[in-house]
């Protein structure tokens, strides 16, 4: 599976638990929110400004929106490491 196709599945296919799925993707919109807000405000500031937002703006979102899906992969690997280890030894 792609990277990028990892990062924005929404049928919950993937690792993570439904609530985790939830959180990442308030975190989705609220990254989207901001970069539209940046680009409105860019453009208000002058049109060079507004297009390099508009260029430009998704990189940033694009890397935040990735390390929030690793972050979460990784708490839900640790806590199913945690729960059922799999040599069948008690977890410290």
């Amino acid at each position: 599976m792609s990277l990028f196709r990892a990062l924005f599945e929404l049928n919950g296919d993937q690792r993570m638990s439904m609530g985790l799925a939830r959180a990442i993707y308030a975190v989705v919109v609220g990254i989207v929110v901001t970069w539209v807000a940046v680009v409105v405000i860019g453009f208000s500031q002058g049109t060079t400004l507004g297009i390099l937002a508009l260029l430009l703006g998704w990189i940033p979102a694009v890397i935040w929106i990735a390390c929030a899906r690793i972050v979460l992969e990784f708490s839900t690997a640790m806590d199913t490491l945690i729960g059922r280890p799999s040599d069948g030894r008690a977890a410290h």
